[in-house]
């Protein structure tokens, strides 16, 4: 197909129609897929860097843990680094004495936060906290988990212009 006729289809133009669109789509994913027989990664082989922002603690569990749970996830699988960011009530599983204490009823077969938090952390996923959220919930020089970083908006900022993100 030359150029101009592809341009036509993409922008819409006149004489589009549902199998032209189609052509044009079949040609870019053979290109992807001859891509990766000849040597190159496969799109399903890339490694990623997924942000996980999780904005609930012990206010709702069930969200705090399902957040949790994915960034395990990532984690167990083997797809790429993991940054789980705390902020506003997500800030509640930094503080030592009530990490612990937060599970969800919904996936409690999975553990309790303080777990699934360490699960991550062994399989090199990186921690950090909103530094006034930390502050407002108490979880701050020895009632914070040191292995927790506190990381301002600046850093997420930064990290999610290149991630998978997800924010709960």
């Amino acid at each position: 197909m030359e150029e101009k006729e592809e341009k036509k289809i993409l922008e819409g133009g006149e004489g589009t129609n549902k199998r032209d669109f189609l052509k044009v789509l079949g040609a870019g994913i053979g290109v992807a897929g001859l891509s990766s027989i000849m040597g190159g990664q496969s799109l399903a082989e890339e490694k990623g860097k997924y942000v996980i922002v999780i904005t609930h603690g012990g206010n709702n569990p069930n969200r705090a843990m399902l957040g949790l749970l994915l960034a395990q996830t990532v984690a167990d699988k083997g797809w790429g680094k993991v940054y789980v960011w705390m902020t506003l009530e997500g800030a509640d599983l930094v503080h030592k004495k009530r990490t612990e204490k937060i599970d969800s009823p919904i996936y409690k077969k999975f553990g309790n936060a303080l777990e699934i938090m360490k699960k991550i952390k062994d399989k090199g996923g990186w921690f950090g906290v909103c530094p006034p959220c930390a502050d407002y919930f108490g979880a701050t020089g020895s009632d914070k988990h040191d292995w927790v970083e506190l990381a301002g908006g600046d850093w997420l900022m930064k990290n999610i212009q290149d991630a998978w993100v997800v924010w709960i």
